[in-house]
């Protein structure tokens, strides 16, 4: 893909205006990105709860009662949400890179002598979608012979 995006952007002039390909793949990428989520029931709520916070710290259970705290009446009553703690968990991993790249950083770890699980979300207010492609003014004309 970076070998294509690094040819699209050269040949950009001849089909759009400079920086088109990659405003056209950033936009293209992020709506794939939040297509995820919105069929994930979990990063969709993680991404709701996030959008009224910072940061959220706790256990799994208490993100349970958060859920149970928080629900909406979009169908019934926890459709496609986990029931135990440890499904939530694993949901949450399998969660974590598309919500990493809205810009939510799960994190898990232990506390305490008793080594209790903790989740550890921030949410960051700026720009979340993550660079993959640069662009190519520095490249084009140095010795692509």
């Amino acid at each position: 893909m970076a070998d294509f995006a690094l040819w699209a952007t050269a040949c950009e002039k001849a089909f759009c205006p400079a920086g088109g390909f990659i405003q056209a793949y950033k936009a293209n990428r992020r709506g794939a990105i939040e297509d995820v989520v919105d069929a994930d029931p979990v990063a969709a709520h993680i991404r709701d709860i996030m959008a009224e916070r910072t940061q959220w710290t706790g256990n799994a259970s208490d993100l349970l009662r958060v859920r149970a705290d928080t629900a909406r009446d979009d169908g019934p009553r926890g459709a496609g949400w986990p029931k135990s703690p440890r499904a939530l968990a694993v949901r949450l991993r399998r969660a974590q890179t598309p919500l990493r790249a809205l810009g939510i950083d799960i994190s898990f770890g232990r506390e305490g002598r008793a080594g209790t699980r903790i989740i550890r979300m921030r949410a960051s207010r700026q720009n979340p979608t993550h660079t993959t492609v640069s662009t190519v003014s520095t490249v084009v004309g140095k010795g692509l012979d």
